[in-house]
């Protein structure tokens, strides 16, 4: 009777300082607090009417909470969630609005952080029910929308970085070939874009299957480049296909035949994936059936200096400065290769231009920019123009005094050996005008010297410099 005494008191205590507890009053509205007070009934009533209020609370609300909630079938609870923010094949009127974007940037974003929760868990099913709609979702919003767009692209990155993530794991066999199901049929759906070489559905799985395997994604290459008709898809995916064809023959050539205006851009494309060798071949290719390209040439220059390729860089470097004119052939050429070999390609440059007849100003650019100031005079002496001697006169005078005296006096000379009268006298006004308008003294003395020593019997043009 004691003890049951003793028990009702301490009950009695209980209660009563039970009752003391839920009389305080709360200092403020503490989150914690407040779920300590409410009841559980009501809380689960006021989230139900938020829920039902609030689209974004409804959402995130499943995003959240959808990998504890088993369906029949899991994939739909993901798909539905993806649906209820942007319908497939909406018309105009019902087009989605940039809210509507933000929003589903937003799931993808969480959706990706819970693929990649779930792939380093190991529970690979649930990241691939995940992964499955929201990748679909992803690319044909990136296709039709354009809101968002840089934010949209990132995630496009990271869900494809994902495919590495995934086929690294060693997941179960029968879920791999679903995987790579699943990829190759995204990869051929209208919206998906071909937009980038490296970050794309084919090149990743490419990767990471097996030799035997890739007849698969051969067929399907050749499907889209022929379906395909925007232009820079076509591109990507060729590029593709030489990657993994891994060589440039034959056949290659003759299965690019139809897209020969693209080349260049496709050896451009591999160059940017770091499959430099394959894109010489290209190029090498191209330019066998081209006299001169310039677009072409560059990128040999390019790649040339890449591979140390020096020869082929002097012969690629000298062709389009003959072409061209550009001195930045003539910096290329004296940085890569020796003192030497550099004078050497000069020298034949010079003799290639002469033969071709082509413009001396080729020639005259490469002396002064190397300031090679007796080649100039001499080259200036061999083509026997007072013209050209004029243009670089001011230079020369700087460098080579006595010699550019001695040049004109010798081209002055041979003039006036087979011109008499006016024309002989319009000749040396004209000289004479220019070199008092630039002051190159020491060339009129000579001048005026050589003329009193040797037509002293034409006394006209002798007074010319007087």
């Amino acid at each position: 009777m004691f003890a049951i005494r003793n028990e009702i008191k301490t009950k009695q205590v209980t209660k009563e300082v039970i009752g003391e507890k839920s009389k305080q009053k709360l200092t403020s509205l503490n989150i914690n607090q407040m779920l300590d007070e409410i009841n559980h009934a009501d809380l689960k009533i006021f989230v139900k009417q938020y829920a039902r209020e609030d689209k974004k609370f409804s959402t995130q609300l499943k995003v959240h909470f959808a990998r504890k909630i088993d369906l029949k079938d899991n994939k739909e609870k993901y798909k539905n969630i993806l649906n209820a923010i942007i319908r497939p094949n909406t018309g105009q009127a019902q087009r989605p609005g940039s809210a509507d974007i933000r929003a589903i940037v937003h799931v993808l974003e969480d959706f990706g952080d819970q693929i990649q929760d779930c792939i380093a868990l190991s529970q690979y099913r649930e990241a691939f029910n995940i992964y499955e709609s929201a990748f679909a979702k992803l690319e044909y919003v990136r296709h039709h929308y354009e809101y968002q767009g840089d934010q949209l692209k990132k995630l496009s990155q990271l869900y494809h970085g994902i495919i590495d993530d995934f086929l690294i794991e060693k997941i179960p066999p029968e879920l791999r070939i679903e995987l790579i199901n699943f990829l190759m049929d995204l990869a051929g759906r209208s919206y998906y874009r071909h937009d980038d070489l490296e970050n794309n559905i084919l090149n990743l799985v490419l990767k990471r299957i097996k030799k035997q395997d890739t007849e698969r994604i051969k067929i399907a290459l050749k499907e889209l480049i022929n379906s395909r008709k925007n232009k820079e898809e076509i591109i990507i995916l060729l590029a593709l296909y030489l990657k993994m064809q891994g060589r440039f023959t034959k056949n290659e050539i003759v299965f690019l035949a139809p897209y020969s205006t693209y080349l260049v851009e496709i050896a451009d494309q591999l160059i940017g994936n770091k499959e430099e060798t394959l894109a010489l071949k290209l190029l090498e290719y191209l330019h066998s059936k081209k006299h001169f390209d310039k677009n072409i040439i560059n990128r040999l220059v390019f790649l040339y200096i890449r591979f140390n390729n020096k020869p082929k860089l002097k012969e690629c470097a000298q062709l389009a400065y003959i072409h061209s004119g550009d001195l930045k052939y003539i910096d290329i050429l004296k940085r890569e290769l020796e003192d030497e070999a550099y004078n050497l390609a000069i020298v034949i440059i010079e003799h290639q231009l002469s033969d071709m007849n082509a413009d001396p100003s080729f020639i005259i650019k490469i002396y002064k920019k190397d300031q090679n100031w007796t080649g100039l005079l001499h080259f200036l002496q061999k083509e026997s123009n007072i013209a050209l001697v004029q243009q670089n006169d001011v230079a020369l005078h700087k460098y080579e005094a006595a010699g550019l005296a001695s040049l004109y006096t010798v081209i002055i000379s041979e003039y006036l050996d087979d011109h008499l009268g006016e024309n002989a006298f319009e000749y040396l006004e004209s000289i004479k005008n220019h070199l008092v308008t630039h002051k190159i003294n020491n060339v009129i003395l000579a001048l005026r010297s050589m003329l009193k020593d040797k037509y002293a019997h034409r006394p006209k043009l002798v007074d010319i410099f007087e």
